[in-house]
């Protein structure tokens, strides 16, 4: 096969961060290949440096024989090499058939004076343009919309029309990040059946970074999978969902029965739920991010969310605690309804949210952030008693008391986030990824937290990616999979479940 597009131990390293390591493939004439891998693992920054965005800090990118390191995105777009966003990236004012016309104005080989005069030629091109957006409609079954404004199509045919307007510049190798993303089943199955045959009409090789496993097992050829800016796997989608390094990275190392270290007398089972969500839906736009989502924690439980990238966790975690507002279903909190209600309101209420990214206020002080936890509290000799006992529980924080959040490192910042949801005595605690960019050894330090605060009295839900770990941790899991609850029991159960295998990396 003729190698179209090489990557010769591309590295890419901001400031201390190496977001790429020596990442090294081919990609060959006619190939669809996916490119896969857990949060943060390097896929969109590899994207951007493939097509020009980012200039790598080290390593060569040869496309046809050509080296583009150096080049601009719109002159490797020239070359026949091209992309869509992860983020719809349209000029959502304009036309349908303007939005590909767009696409093919390197095409249109006259300048600007030359367009307003409008000579024969002028004309002449513009017309075999305007022939080329009609023909690629047609192709990708948009010809009825082409009048339309691109913002006030359905989501997944903005989808399409990003694709459309890649294939109108000419290249004929794809980079589609996340084309499947927010779609719906149907829309997803329609867009297996278009690449399926773009890709034989125009001859077309594609690299795809995708999260929904059904699409990516089904239309893949060669996977390649990376983790923390590495690549660990590549192979036919059969050897890839069975190697053990890929199962590492989605569901993290295997844990023991002896890890799983659950106090489960501790829950009280004839007690109502603390919590409860009935048919839940959140839309972002025409997205459907969760869909009919029945979910409850009983009083001092903990409960496990996992999934894949993108299936909705942190949207149902921020919607919990009013950050985010559903367009349909109930949210109940210690027998009150309580979707509507403010953070705040919340807060005070007993919900508290240690979020994903930590979000500390890096430039106030430990102690600062502590007493902002707490903001709402008017029991301040109670407050005074937490705080010390905060502090016996995270001995590292009393350390860095009066140091400045930001020169905290990572698993100080994520002990202090925690730390600082605590402060507002929750009686359920949401934490988000709270392992997210730890080393192994911090990642047990975590956990063991999680686990002194759930046997204190406190009810968890947590929303981790080492699922695994969580599942060693929680009394029971539920398994979310593009915004809908698929898997729900015993978190001992799903441990050893090949459903919870399937959710992340397909069937």
């Amino acid at each position: 096969m003729t190698p179209v597009l090489q990557a010769e131990n591309v590295s890419m390293v901001f400031g201390g961060l190496k977001a790429l390591s020596q990442l090294s493939f081919t990609l060959h004439e006619g190939e669809l290949v996916s490119l896969i891998g857990p949060n943060g693992a390097g896929k969109t920054t590899f994207f951007n440096v493939l097509t020009g965005v980012y200039q790598p800090t080290s390593g060569n990118i040869i496309f046809k024989g050509h080296s583009v390191v150096g080049l601009k995105p719109h002159a490797i777009t020239n070359l026949g090499l091209t992309r869509t966003f992860q983020n719809i990236r349209l000029f959502k004012q304009l036309t349908v058939f303007d939005n590909v016309r767009l696409g093919a104005h390197e095409r249109a080989d006259y300048g600007f004076w030359a367009a307003g005069l409008k000579s024969k030629r002028e004309r002449k091109k513009e017309q075999e343009i305007a022939d080329l957006a009609h023909t690629l409609l047609q192709e990708l079954g948009l010809s009825e919309r082409s009048a339309e404004i691109a913002g006030n199509l359905c989501y997944g045919d903005q989808r399409r029309l990003e694709i459309t307007r890649a294939l109108a510049t000419g290249a004929r190798t794809l980079l589609l990040d996340e084309p499947a993303a927010g779609m719906n089943e149907r829309e997803t199955e329609e867009l297996m059946h278009d690449l399926t045959e773009l890709r034989r009409k125009f001859s077309l090789t594609l690299l795809l970074i995708e999260h929904d496993m059904r699409l990516v097992m089904g239309l893949s050829e060669r996977i390649l999978v990376l983790d923390h800016g590495v690549l660990i796997a590549q192979g036919a989608p059969s050897e890839v969902r069975e190697n053990p390094e890929v199962l590492r990275a989605y569901l993290g190392p295997s844990t023991s029965a002896e890890a799983s270290v659950k106090k489960k007398s501790t829950v009280v089972n004839s007690e109502p739920p603390i919590l409860v969500l009935k048919n839940i839906e959140v839309n972002f736009g025409p997205i459907a991010a969760l869909k009919n989502v029945d979910l409850e924690v009983r009083h001092q439980e903990l409960v496990t969310l996992i999934g894949a990238n993108g299936a909705g966790k942190t949207t149902l975690l921020r919607t919990i605690s009013g950050m985010v507002s559903p367009q349909a279903g109930q949210i109940q909190f210690m027998g009150r309804q309580i979707d509507g209600l403010t953070p705040h309101a919340l807060v005070k209420l007993g919900i508290a949210h240690s979020p994903e990214g930590r979000r500390i206020f890096s430039d106030l002080t430990v102690a600062e952030n502590l007493e902002l936890g707490s903001y709402l509290r008017s029991d301040r000799k109670a407050v005074e008693q937490d705080l010390e006992k905060i502090l016996r529980q995270f001995p590292r924080l009393k350390e860095r008391y009066q140091q400045r959040a930001g020169t905290l490192s990572g698993g100080e910042q994520q002990m202090l986030a925690i730390a600082r949801a605590l402060m507002a005595k929750p009686l359920l605690l949401l934490l988000d990824e709270p392992s997210l960019g730890l080393a192994p050894q911090l990642v047990a330090q975590i956990f063991a937290i999680i686990r002194e605060i759930h046997h204190s009295g406190v009810s968890v839900l947590l929303v981790e990616q080492n699922a695994n770990q969580a599942l060693a941790t929680a009394s029971r899991a539920y398994v979310i999979e593009t915004g809908k609850i698929v898997l729900y029991g015993e978190a001992d159960d799903l441990l050893h479940n090949p459903a919870v295998r399937s959710a992340y990396l397909g069937a």
